[in-house]
């Protein structure tokens, strides 16, 4: 009986071990539905077209270091990245700082990388432009107006103007004319048509727009509080060590030649680099939220 029992506990042995070795090497999880590619969701305010363009180097190097392909997917708005986050049709996504925030506190989702802007920051700042023209100063001036924001759920175009507005005690709601635009060049060609009498967007897009459109006509009249920059999320049921081997090939990404060649390209959509991810960092959505009412 001994024996039988040894020759047993050896077969179940190797069983599980074959099983073991079988899965571990697999991919730790089933990527996307019915493909071995890790799907990479982006929210852009771009078209489609000009997104593949931009993301594609990135991918193509995800994809070298991961030994896995990585295929680009724009879902357009944040219920169709919600639906594909909770669908699992996409795997990784970039996404703004408050689609993120939305995404994680559902459970969905779980923090790879924050964005590192070009002035080297995870944070960055809204601003409030208007004509000079206009005789629009300040935000009380802008009371009953139409004002163009970028989208509903964005951050540097909504939600930190948004709280901008409701803390100098204007409902952007109810105390003006809300307009949203979907695309920075919109808004920027409404305000010097005249069509709206002020846009908001984040500073620092405002600053790389205007060195592609002429607008010397328009001036800053007032800056938000800071608001986090983009973050690359992974659905939070991914096995954790691939999020780490995913983390470390972003946050390492300008450490080599390949990485830091991707990162120079990435600059017009003002990408420095990406960095740890701070949850400390969540505390500024959090307040901005809850002052603008939202």
């Amino acid at each position: 009986m001994m024996k039988t029992r040894t020759c047993l506990n050896k077969a179940s042995l190797v069983a599980f071990f074959l099983i073991f070795l079988a899965t571990g090497l697999m991919s730790p999880i089933a990527f996307a539905k019915e493909t071995n590619s890790i799907r990479l969701g982006i929210i852009s305010l771009a078209p489609p077209s000009k997104v593949y363009a931009q993301w594609q180097n990135f991918s193509d190097y995800l994809s070298g270091q991961i030994g896995q392909p990585v295929e680009i997917v724009v879902p357009r708005g944040f219920k169709k990245i919600k639906a594909a986050v909770e669908e699992k049709t996409v795997d990784i996504f970039y996404v703004n700082s408050h689609i993120f925030y939305r995404l994680k506190q559902a459970g969905h989702a779980k923090a790879l990388a924050q964005m590192e802007n070009l002035n080297g920051s995870a944070t960055s700042k809204s601003v409030i432009f208007a004509r000079k023209s206009s005789h629009i100063n300040s935000l009380g001036d802008l009371m009953g107006q139409k004002v163009a924001f970028v989208a509903p759920m964005g951050a540097g175009g909504y939600l930190a103007p948004r709280a901008l507005f409701n803390h100098q005690g204007i409902n952007t709601k109810t105390q003006l004319q809300e307009e949203f635009t979907k695309n920075l060049s919109s808004s920027i060609h409404k305000v010097l048509l005249g069509d709206v009498k002020a846009g908001t967007m984040c500073g620092l897009n405002f600053d790389l727009m205007s060195k592609r459109i002429e607008t010397g006509d328009l001036e800053v009249i007032a800056e938000s509080d800071d608001y986090p920059e983009n973050v690359i999320g992974i659905r939070a049921d991914i096995n954790k060590n691939v999020m780490e081997k995913l983390r470390k090939i972003i946050v390492n990404m300008d450490k080599d030649t390949e990485g830091k060649e991707i990162l120079r390209s990435m600059s017009k959509m003002k990408i420095k680099r990406f960095v740890s991810y701070d949850e400390n960092i969540e505390k500024i959505t959090m307040k901005l939220l809850s002052e603008g009412n939202f």
